[in-house]
């Protein structure tokens, strides 16, 4: 993975930043491990540019990009974090209602255009993923099930 919050890398990342092809390696060796991609944020400069716009002062920055995750998602990542993205789009969008309407002090006027920006973000994200529309497909199982399916062997890892 790489390193979690908006300030990831000094530059644009690129093959020589992140190491896709140990994600690669990895998911050759072992197809049936779940990866995890920490601090997985874009931080998309259109979120960085709305929270500059109206008052911020987030120093240029770079994060992983969509089509990197896509690609660690061919390769048995699994868990994908963006949240400094979401936290980007609630700020961006409560700095500019502060900013736009300078006598509103209701936070309601700030929560819901800031949680449509979070959405928007998340669908963006589920839609990139190929995951958007399956959580109805995602079953709960008990402690004691998935206890059982390790303690089976089942979940046990096959070094190719």
């Amino acid at each position: 993975g790489t390193s979690h919050g908006a300030y990831k890398f000094s530059r644009k990342p690129d093959g020589d930043i992140l190491a896709l092809n140990v994600v690669k390696a990895i998911n050759k060796r072992l197809p049936g491990l779940h990866m995890v991609m920490h601090g997985s944020s874009s931080v998309p400069q259109e979120l960085q540019d709305i929270i500059n716009a109206n008052g911020g002062e987030m120093p240029q920055t770079w994060g992983t990009p969509v089509n990197e995750i896509v690609e660690g998602i061919k390769h048995g990542v699994r868990k994908v974090n963006i949240d400094t993205d979401c936290r980007m789009a609630i700020s961006g969008q409560v700095r500019k209602i502060l900013q736009e309407k300078k006598t509103e002090f209701d936070p309601r006027k700030f929560t819901k255009p800031a949680t449509d920006a979070m959405q928007v973000v998340c669908e963006s994200r589920y839609e990139a993923f190929g995951t958007a529309g399956n959580a109805t497909k995602l079953k709960p199982l008990p402690l004691t099930a998935m206890a059982g399916r390790y303690n089976s062997g089942e979940l046990e890892q096959k070094i190719q």
